[in-house]
């Protein structure tokens, strides 16, 4: 029924109601050459099929793709057995498939197979092939390998310590903008690691950066600079603004600062009420025997 263009057909104009004639007809001519062995088009059906949560029929398509030696069909069907849709879960499965893909050049898939081996999913621990499997990500684009290759050397995981490669590899992650590295980068420089000098400056603006993508420990951190005025001019409202953005986020330290700020009064003024409000969502959130 998977090979079946009227069946197929049917499916998108009834159970899908795609009305729009010209994405109809897209997808027919893409079904017609997967039937007919384009795996690029098998791939592109399994990834409709999934985006209407319709994994069977998504895994078939995948493991068809995939048997050929099509590498981006080997890396979505591994993703399919780490997380068992339309499959069982299977990460010994998942680990042969983003195998194959890596050493075919798929730089995802030499990211999640580098991760398998660090966390032992599915195979023993082997911080030395995460590493070089790490490596053949990052050296392809893949930013989360940057970051993951600068923890390793960061910690010596795989190698030997080495803190300026640790800092290479997070810089490049921050620049390409993966998240987790900006706010490390603006954590070394606050905290001048890494061999780095204490710059304030620069800890600011990767904070920002990362903040821009929700990052809730940079958010607070920004509020932390206005607050003791730390690289800025010290902005009490500007601190309450950026801690409530992390307190929205779910930072109960933050709801504590707002509360501390309302009853000081420094640089605003005294609000008890607001004071009191705050320091019991706080309390709310971690929980009264818990609080100290």
């Amino acid at each position: 029924m998977f090979y079946d263009q009227y069946k197929f057909e049917q499916l998108v104009r009834t159970t899908l109601t795609i009305t729009d004639e010209q994405e109809i007809e897209t997808l027919l001519q893409c079904f017609q050459n997967a039937v007919a062995g384009n795996m690029e088009a098998m791939v592109d059906i399994a990834l409709f099929h999934r985006s209407y949560e319709l994994y069977g029929a998504m895994s078939v398509w995948l493991k068809r793709a995939a048997q050929l030696g099509y590498n981006d069909a080997q890396y979505e069907l591994a993703n399919c057995y780490i997380e068992g849709l339309g499959v069982e879960e299977n990460e010994q499965e998942a680990l042969r498939l983003y195998t194959c893909a890596a050493e075919q050049g798929h730089a995802d898939a030499a990211n999640n197979l580098a991760d398998m081996y660090f966390n032992g999913e599915g195979v023993d621990v082997n911080e030395e092939l995460a590493f070089s499997w790490f490596t053949r990500a990052a050296d392809a684009g893949v930013v989360e390998a940057m970051f993951s290759l600068g923890i390793m050397c960061e910690q010596g995981l795989g190698m030997e310590t080495d803190k300026q490669r640790a800092f290479s590899y997070y810089i490049q992650a921050a620049e390409g903008g993966y998240v987790d590295a900006q706010y490390r980068v603006g954590t070394v420089y606050f905290e001048g690691l890494l061999g780095q000098p204490q710059n304030y400056d620069a800890a600011l603006e990767w904070f920002e950066r990362a903040a821009t993508q929700f990052n809730i420990d940079s958010i607070y951190n920004i509020g932390y600079f206005y607050e003791h005025g730390i690289g800025v001019t010290q902005n009490t409202e500007k601190a309450i603004r950026y801690y409530k953005q992390a307190s929205l986020l779910g930072d109960y330290h933050a709801k504590l600062n707002i509360a501390e700020l309302y009853e000081q009064g420094n640089g605003i003024a005294v609000n008890h009420l607001e004071a009191e409000k705050w320091r019991e969502a706080a309390i709310q959130q971690i929980g009264e025997a818990d609080f100290d």
